[in-house]
């Protein structure tokens, strides 16, 4: 097993790049020194989010708008986030996270609960996000959705027959070489833990952990390359080197459809991981009007349209109301816009949470890259 590394771009849907990488990202991004931010005003403010979020050009016509400059900093992982958070490396007024990654923040004391009462524009949440039970943790919300995205089994439809309906089909022997995943214990290893049948894949016992490295021991055979972010994974599987895998989102597929290649992507009934990104406020911008109206005004669906069109995510809109805002059929099914709407789909899903022990995930993970485990 090789490891493979070709990234092109830093965003949500290519989590992988570097933190050197990252921070080149960061600096061509508009972003203010610390002691700006410390001496900025109610004309300023900092968010730190990923590419495809929010574009340079929305943030200016947002700014010409309000008289508000938008500074933003894009990472380029959920570690690095966490972590350029908790160094103090970076100041915000919001982040855009997962809702797995709450209960860290909380703990880490580097997020402030949101006033409900003043993001009017979160009724333009599909209801089957449920984004007031999913955003509420210690009795108070701390989030508020801002996309969401699905992470299934993916396939080449013409190599891997019939059509793949469990996680297991990674490890049938049939596909020696030719499985790919991504380079992330975070969101891979809720997938591991689901194909092995553990009752809760965030919370796992020792047991099932023992499972868990059972199955990556097995798993490692199979792989031929791991994959640096969602760039890399559409090259690997456009160039024959990966046949079937773990997407980290289905615009892979839909990318790899459009070069003429014939790949799909399925639902395995052990249940698929699901992340919610999140409009969460740090202690910086907890009570700011500017940042409030910064987060309605990316709940519009004039906003939303427009990041839906321009980048194939979810967004928060239903379907009805992302045709309404503009949203073209065809990219509406390149996302699950629709599919959320189905009957049972949200009970199929796995929403990421925080897990028991990020470090002993981390350390399995690295010990299964390197061949030692």
């Amino acid at each position: 097993m090789k490891e493979h590394s070709e990234p092109k771009s830093v965003s949500r849907r290519n989590l992988l790049i570097g933190s050197a990488t990252a921070g080149i990202a960061a600096a061509m991004s508009g972003v203010v020194p610390r002691a700006a931010q410390a001496a900025g005003n109610d004309e300023q403010i900092t968010i730190f989010s990923w590419e495809t979020y929010h574009d340079d050009d929305w943030l200016a016509e947002y700014s010409k708008k309000t008289g508000v400059k938008v500074n933003v900093i894009r990472s380029g992982s959920v570690d690095e986030m966490f972590a350029k958070l908790r160094s103090g490396a970076v100041v915000a007024d919001v982040i855009y996270l997962d809702v797995g990654s709450v209960s860290r923040l909380i703990d880490a004391k580097l997020i402030a609960p949101l006033e409900v009462s003043k993001i009017t524009n979160a009724s333009n949440i599909a209801p089957g996000i449920e984004w007031q039970k999913r955003c509420t943790q210690r009795g108070k919300v701390w989030a508020v959705p801002y996309n969401w995205g699905t992470q299934p089994l993916m396939f080449n439809t013409k190599v891997v027959t019939p059509r793949p309906t469990s996680w297991q089909t990674l490890w049938d022997k049939k596909y020696v070489g030719k499985v790919n995943l991504p380079d992330d214990a975070y969101i891979t290893f809720p997938m591991v833990a689901l194909a092995v049948g553990a009752k809760d894949p965030y919370h796992l016992t020792d047991a099932e952990f023992n499972k868990c490295i059972e199955a990556l021991r097995d798993l490692r055979p199979q792989l031929r390359t791991i994959a640096r972010g969602f760039d890399d994974a559409t090259s690997l599987y456009a160039s024959g080197d990966a046949e079937l895998g773990y997407c980290q989102n289905i615009s892979t597929v839909f990318d790899l459809q459009k070069q003429g290649k014939p790949f799909d992507y399925a639902f395995p009934r052990e249940g698929t991981p699901l992340w919610i990104d999140c409009a969460i406020l740090t202690p910086k911008g907890a009570g700011r009007k500017p940042v409030y109206d910064f987060i309605n005004e990316g709940l519009t669906p004039t906003w939303q349209a427009r990041f839906i069109k321009r980048s194939t995510n979810n967004g928060i809109l239903t379907a009805a109301a992302a045709s309404a805002a503009g949203v073209p059929q065809d990219v509406i099914a390149k996302t699950n816009i629709a599919s959320q709407e189905q009957p049972g789909f949200w009970s199929k899903m796995s929403v990421l949470q925080t897990p028991e022990s990020m470090d002993r995930r981390l350390e399995i993970w690295n010990a299964f890259k390197a061949g030692t485990l």
